[in-house]
């Protein structure tokens, strides 16, 4: 059989030309058709031929695409999972494993304020306490120099030192406990109780003395917080410090600060730190213990309770051995002078002198300052004096009933012992 070469076309055997295309094939002879491959079928054949051929080839192409497709899924979609699972095993670490590491001062979880005290830090806090410049006029504005050095601290073991600012009317007055860089370890504000009435009131000057000036305080000494944080913390700290029977709560703890109290009916003082939110139970503040200052002097170092309301007593406890060598009330003369009445034996054995100054102490205690330099001078020294009164707006009305019995008893013992 003798086939066209150029269209394969059948080719009869006398045939010169392709009757399909016109090829010359006088030369075609029947071996070379034997080596013409696959194209002898009928033209029926060849098409179906042809279309298992493209059934065949797609069906290759879509395996190829199927094939092409899972690597292409491994490649983008596995690692991706793995990186996601990742991160949310760091996630979840991150959230539930304990820290191991403890960034407070000495590990007794307490911290700087963020900024130092400086002019700069004064100048902040004027700048939010006194914006329109009223307090200025009133002269109850603050500078930089009006802070005075009173004496050296031990808090929970650190050195630092009280530097203290009183406003002219003696009504406020503003403590900053300060390490050697002058960073900024405590803050306290003081000022008389009377400035607690009302303050939700339109009395702009008691709100402004208590809140507003506590707010910008807070402002003044953080580097990131903005003043209404501030003052919401304030607001909190000022509405909640008293108990239903209007009674000051020793300790307090909110969005990042510790509050210690203390106080009596005429003059409050409220401390301030940076803590983590267990520092109070941590040191046993919150079962009656000592105070975590203590008061450094020549030759021996004694600490003072200022956070412990007189009410509280719970007995001994665990907590109370870690302060009971450094408890001391040997910096009162009569240490319950003002809830006690006192008896002729605890004056037995005071001279002229001691007596006069036990005497003082009542008033010494509820912030009454002195003319006579002597005793200015020696409550001076007093960890727990805050001199906010002056001499002529002082009365005995602010004295409480067992404190005008006991300074008229040692007025009476006075003259005794002088006869």
């Amino acid at each position: 059989m003798r086939r066209c070469p150029k269209c394969g076309f059948l080719l009869n055997e006398n045939d010169r030309y392709c009757e399909n295309c016109g090829e010359d094939c006088s030369a075609v002879e029947d071996s070379e058709t034997a080596e013409t491959v696959s194209l002898n079928e009928p033209k029926d054949e060849q098409k179906e031929k042809l279309k298992k051929q493209w059934k065949i080839a797609g069906i290759l192409f879509g395996a190829f695409v199927l094939v092409f497709a899972g690597i292409l899924a491994l490649v983008l979609l596995v690692p991706h999972s793995s990186s996601s699972s990742n991160t949310n095993t760091k996630t979840k670490s991150s959230l539930t494993e304990p820290t191991t590491v403890d960034n407070s001062i000495d590990g007794k979880g307490y911290y700087y304020f963020d900024n130092k005290f400086n002019e700069e830090t004064v100048d902040k806090f004027m700048s939010a306490f006194d914006d329109v410049g009223s307090m200025g006029d009133l002269g109850i504005g603050v500078e930089f120099d009006d802070f005075k050095y009173q004496q050296d601290y031990l808090l929970l073991g650190k050195k630092v030192s009280q530097y203290m600012q009183v406003d002219f009317n003696g009504k406020t007055g503003t403590i900053l406990f300060l390490d050697d860089e002058n960073n900024v370890v405590a803050y306290s504000l003081t000022f008389v109780s009377s400035l607690l009435n009302d303050i939700t009131t339109d009395d702009v000057y008691k709100k402004k003395q208590t809140v507003g000036r506590l707010a910008s305080w807070l402002y003044a000494l953080s580097d990131y917080k903005s003043y209404n944080s501030c003052e919401k913390v304030a607001k909190y700290f000022i509405s909640e410090m008293l108990d239903e029977d209007n009674k000051l709560i020793p300790c307090l703890y909110y969005n990042g600060y510790t509050m210690l109290c203390n106080g009596n009916a005429n003059q409050i003082a409220l401390n301030f730190f940076v803590t983590d939110s267990d520092f109070i139970e941590r040191h046993g503040i919150d079962k009656g213990t000592s105070s975590i200052f203590q008061a450094v002097t020549e030759p021996s170092t004694t600490i003072q309770n200022t956070t412990e309301p007189e009410s509280i007593d719970d007995g001994p406890s665990d907590a109370d051995d870690d302060y009971d060598d450094y408890y001391d009330d040997d910096d009162y003369i009569l240490p319950d002078s003002g809830t006690r009445k006192l008896t002729n034996s605890d004056l037995a054995g005071l001279d002229a002198d001691e007596l006069e100054l036990a005497r003082n102490e009542i008033y010494a205690r509820e912030g009454r300052r002195f003319n006579t330099d002597y005793i200015q001078d020696y409550f001076d020294d007093k960890w727990w004096y805050v001199g906010t009164i002056e001499p002529e707006d002082f009365t005995e009305d602010m004295l409480n009933d067992v404190e005008k019995y006991n300074v008229n008893f040692i007025r009476d013992y006075e003259k005794n012992y002088t006869e």
